[in-house]
């Protein structure tokens, strides 16, 4: 009788004892190594590396550990088996990184690793169907990078924030939103925020008497309302309203004389009433 570990290959009634090992693999699974026990030497069955024993004693069936428990991995990991000796390799998914060990893979969303690569004005997402990590500026930042890398700018930097040229750029101080606000002297010339500003002079003569001149200040480009000729301020210095200057100071003329206005000029003309003559030299009427 052949000892344990042994099988008879012979046939009768020659007794042939064999590594029972070499015969069909001592009857282990597949994917099993086998071996014999050091005391008894009977025949043992191990699985090889990168499968499981999922059998119950003393029964060993080999099934892939990636098959079960993802191999041990993350739940946001990937197992998969190393090619030279099969051992089960543990790669993070798409959009997710380990911040464990390599051999302790513990896999993190990349958003919430350094803001996923992303710039610290870029905010961190994934894309729904690859989960792959995605970079989009914040609200009031742009993209002023090449078509692989972001690069997130206060927008007001690039292209003026798209605000008209005659526009100053800012941010809602809530949002961060950029807003366009017209620089002194404009106006807006629509109701959206990214209306274009025009000359405030060409908008209701801006704000100016309808008998005074709009035009700028030199050194500010505030509005600066001037009355036309003919016409005297009556108002203050900041509130311009031009009047007839024919209506006051019987426009500087001599009490005996007529204020009227020039036809072509409409500058103020004093003509002495009947019964008087100018006595007055050059333009001083008396």
């Amino acid at each position: 009788t052949c000892k344990t570990g042994y099988t008879n290959t012979g046939e009768a009634p020659n007794v042939v004892c064999t590594d029972t090992c070499t015969i069909k693999n001592g009857g282990c699974d597949p994917n099993a190594g086998c071996s014999h026990d050091n005391t008894t030497n009977a025949v043992e069955c191990t699985c090889k590396t990168g499968y499981t024993n999922t059998g119950v004693a003393p029964a060993v069936i080999c099934s892939d550990s990636c098959s079960l428990y993802n191999g041990g991995c993350d739940i946001n990991a990937e197992c998969s088996h190393r090619l030279e000796d099969f051992d089960v390799v543990c790669n993070c998914r798409v959009g997710f990184i380990n911040v464990g060990t390599v051999n302790g893979v513990n896999c993190s969303d990349g958003c919430y690793v350094n803001n996923g690569g992303c710039g610290v004005n870029a905010v961190c997402s994934h894309d729904l169907t690859t989960m792959a990590i995605q970079c989009t500026c914040m609200t009031g930042y742009t993209n002023s990078g090449n078509g692989t890398t972001l690069v997130c700018t206060d927008s007001c930097k690039v292209n003026n924030g798209g605000c008209d040229s005659s526009a100053t750029c800012s941010h809602d101080s809530v949002t961060f939103a950029v807003v366009c606000g017209c620089s002194i002297g404009f106006v807006r010339s629509g109701c959206d925020i990214t209306a274009g500003c025009i000359d405030s002079c060409q908008v209701n003569n801006g704000g100016c008497d309808s008998n005074a001149a709009c035009s700028h200040d030199a050194s500010t480009n505030i509005v600066v309302c001037s009355c036309k000729n003919g016409y005297v301020n009556s108002g203050t210095d900041s509130v311009i309203k031009c009047t007839d200057a024919c209506q006051v100071n019987n426009g500087g003329c001599d009490s005996n004389a007529t204020c009227s206005h020039d036809a072509s000029t409409n500058g103020v003309v004093c003509s002495c009433k009947n019964g008087f003559v100018n006595t007055g030299t050059g333009t001083k009427m008396k």
